[in-house]
């Protein structure tokens, strides 16, 4: 089966085919919440998984071998092979979780590529095949659940056992016990946990096959997200129309909280609600983008803001998760709107932050509506911040200070998950502390969560205050460190700089010149994407002993690719890689490449991976960067993390005979013009192949570590025939006849030359025979 699908209205497809490749299948906003684990769904209080699952049960031991159709479902695509479900997503969600569970119960994971790819479990951002977007509590879980609860992995601390667990489990945030979804995916597993209770891991195996490939269900589609929001509603309200907003404008000039409202501007000029309201609107309207042509979607969404600045905590997780909000006029005076449109449009236009906010927030996405609670946990603050302390200068200090604290700790894991919770800490962190500074001590005596305020994040604090004549410089490094927007090899850091930073501090304190030296180091090393720019490092490293280097994963390793992978290594390998760096620094004012050669040059020829430091051209050929090692000892040179295979003993040889390489493709010079040069591509084979085809000669060469074996033979004859044919070129002792081929085995110790001269010489002779 192809990973990619083109899907066709009309026709079936099974779970297997929707969940592969890069697709994914998207639950969108428009939809409502899993409810099937729920006994109160239904008019009859009964909740639905059990019967479905002991109905699908049934027919697996009736027709196991037929196929069962389960009926439309309606969907449109939006971005490549990004599925957007419009009706079946109670079926699609009860499915997927109950291939989960079968996954669990059968050693060695067979269905988890139908769970999630094995681009993003092992390299990305660990998001499943199905993306469940109506909030992103709802999304994270989802991750968490297939990653630490579906997939049995020895070495994952994070993983339970039972259904019961996962709420006490590591990964289980507070946020996941109010989305209403997750609690009822929660229940619906227990329903499936206690019906496959006596089942054995055969018969799970075999309903898990049944389930993916016998099933079907027949697609239609919508085309397009507004086809699909109207086969939302004529399904889910019987044909009725959605009603839509009131007009708050109204509502809010007449509303009793903002009775004599008057405004005088800088001019001296009296303005009323309907003129300032104009205003605010005008702003949107002239600020619009992605699609929208009228002021509207900015507008809501900023009404959406204000409502959460001024929201108790119970309220503003509620608005967050839902992504929309009725404003409410009665209880928030229209001054205060108007105050929160000063600081917008002072954040927006005159604060010069040329990387947050972004001006998309002032006009939200039709499909997107709102943005994420990840940038109100930072735009909401920043907004407070400047109403509370009434900023007014682009250049306030502190505004800075606030903005990299919240922005840096923002894109961390542990945030986004818990960011329901987090929004409104943040929001009263910055009304009652004028500098970040303060949360050191917090003598207002806040509760703050430790997610936000890390270990490392109070020891950089703790390091500002006690230089606090060097607060800016030290700062501005800091920042440097964490910028990964301008500076692309900074995503290894990911915000959590403290090997930097423990590498700069001495007995008597924090030293800045260290830092910035190590920054810099760093920098050079680890430059622009760490694609095929940094092999030299890489080779380098190996020469170090670096624990868990290279990295093992599955079958295979890899030398370093993923952003995640050297953000771990140099966290686990902290003083080794300061020793490196040292080193580096050191050798730096001479010839900082140089001295990396040297590393590669003086590793002895004896040690483990000696043939990757020394041979450059193996890791050239790995785009990115892995190999795959099935017998633990022949590694094979793997595109991307699976395809091309091409053995290391074969690139030893290939390269030897003047190969070289670009983008997996293999190029050879004219050194045997009248000859074809190829190899055995498979995992298993290191076999290289040089054939003339003018003379029906082909030769075969065969390399294990100390010998190697040429084999001479005809395709298109007999077996006397060959052996007759040769007699002359294999009369010396050396060759010897198998029944089928001359074979010549040499002792060549990886020494590839000597092999090469042999070819060299054997093409010869035969190039002068009639």
């Amino acid at each position: 089966m192809m990973n990619k699908i083109n899907f066709i209205t009309g026709e079936n497809y099974t779970l297997s085919e929707l969940f592969s490749g890069e697709r994914k299948i998207i639950i969108p906003d428009l939809q409502r919440d899993y409810c099937w684990g729920d006994e109160v769904h239904t008019k009859n209080k009964i909740e639905l998984v059990s019967d479905f699952t002991t109905n699908l049960i049934q027919s697996f031991e009736q027709e196991q071998h037929n196929t069962l159709n389960l009926g439309l479902i309606y969907g449109y695509e939006s971005l490549e092979s990004h599925i957007q479900l419009c009706d079946g997503q109670q079926r699609i969600t009860t499915l997927y979780l109950l291939i989960g569970m079968l996954n669990k119960k059968v050693e060695g994971n067979p269905f988890r590529k139908l769970l999630i790819s094995d681009y993003e479990y092992l390299k990305d951002d660990k998001e499943p095949y199905l993306q469940y977007s109506i909030r992103e509590s709802s999304l994270y879980f989802l991750s968490d659940l297939v990653c630490h609860f579906f997939i049995e992995e020895a070495n994952d601390k994070e993983n339970v056992k039972y259904v019961e667990n996962i709420e006490s489990a590591q990964w289980f945030f507070n946020d996941y016990k109010d989305d209403t979804s997750i609690q009822s995916m929660l229940r619906a597993l227990k329903k499936m946990e206690t019906i496959l209770g006596d089942k054995t891991a055969e018969w799970c195996y075999e309903f898990g096959k049944f389930l993916t490939t016998q099933l079907t269900f027949m697609y239609y589609d919508m085309g397009n997200r507004k086809n699909g929001e109207e086969t939302f509603v004529v399904i889910n309200t019987t044909g009725e129309p959605l009603t839509a907003t009131q007009n708050l404008k109204p509502l809010v000039i007449h509303a009793d909280i903002n009775k004599g409202y008057a405004r005088t501007d800088a001019d001296g000029h009296t303005s009323t609600i309907a003129i300032d309201w104009e205003e605010i609107e005008t702003w949107f309207w002239k600020n619009r983008g992605n699609g929208n042509d009228t002021a509207e979607a900015g507008f809501d969404e900023f009404l959406r803001w204000v409502t959460m600045s001024y929201a108790d905590k119970e309220t503003l997780q509620q608005v967050l998760k839902q992504k929309t909000a009725h404003f409410p006029y009665e209880k928030i005076a229209f001054k205060k709107v108007y105050e929160c449109w000063k600081v917008t449009q002072f954040l927006f236009n005159e604060w010069g932050n040329t990387i947050y906010p972004k001006k998309d927030f002032l006009s939200p996405k039709e499909s997107e509506k709102a943005i994420s609670q990840l940038d109100c946990f930072q735009l909401l603050p920043l907004m407070t911040y400047c109403l509370q302390w009434n900023v007014t200068e682009a250049k306030d200090r502190n505004l800075l200070r606030w903005y990299h604290f919240l922005h840096n700790i923002a894109r961390k894991s542990d945030v986004g998950k818990a960011v329901n919770d987090l929004v409104y800490d943040a929001i009263e962190m910055v009304k009652s502390y004028q500098d970040v500074l303060e949360l050191i001590e917090n003598k207002k005596c806040l509760k703050i969560s430790e997610t936000i305020l890390t270990d490392e994040e109070r020891l950089k604090l703790t390091i500002l205050k006690e230089n606090i004549g060097d607060r800016e410089a030290i700062e501005e490094a800091f920042w440097k460190a964490q910028n990964r927007d301008e500076i692309k090899s900074h995503h290894i850091w990911a915000g959590e700089i403290k090997p930097l930073i423990d590498w700069a501090t001495a007995e008597n304190g924090f030293h800045l010149d260290a830092f910035n030296g190590y920054l810099n180091m760093f920098d050079r090393l680890f430059e622009g994407n760490c694609e095929d720019n940094i092999d030299l490092v890489r080779r380098a490293l190996l020469t170090r002993s670096l624990a868990n280097y290279p990295i093992k994963q599955g079958n295979g390793f890899n030398f370093g690719w993923g952003w995640a992978d050297w953000h771990q290594l140099i966290w686990e390998n902290s003083e080794a890689f300061r020793k490196f760096f040292d080193d580096c620094i050191k050798n730096a004012e001479t010839d900082l490449e140089a001295y990396l050669k040297s590393l590669c040059d003086e590793f002895p020829l004896k040690q483990d991976w000696a043939e990757f430091v020394h041979c450059p051209y193996l890791l050239e050929y790995c785009n990115t960067k892995h190999t795959i090692c099935n017998d633990g000892k022949n590694h094979i040179l793997v595109k991307d993390s699976w395809s091309k295979p091409f053995a290391v003993k074969n690139a030893h040889l290939l390269y030897s005979l003047g190969a070289t390489w670009q983008n997996g493709n293999i190029l050879f010079d004219e050194k045997y013009p009248q000859w074809r040069v190829w190899y055995y591509p498979g995992q298993k084979g290191n076999c290289v192949v040089i054939e003339n085809t003018e003379r029906d000669v082909a030769i075969d060469v065969v390399c294990s570590v100390t010998e190697c074996t040429i084999t001479l033979f005809r395709r298109k004859t007999d077996k006397e025939n060959i052996r007759e044919y040769f007699s002359t070129i294999c009369s010396t002792p050396e060759w010897e006849w198998n029944g089928e081929r001359w074979e010549k085995m040499i002792d060549y110790k990886l020494d590839n030359g000597k092999v090469r001269d042999v070819l060299d010489e054997l093409i010869g002779r035969i190039e002068q025979m009639d």
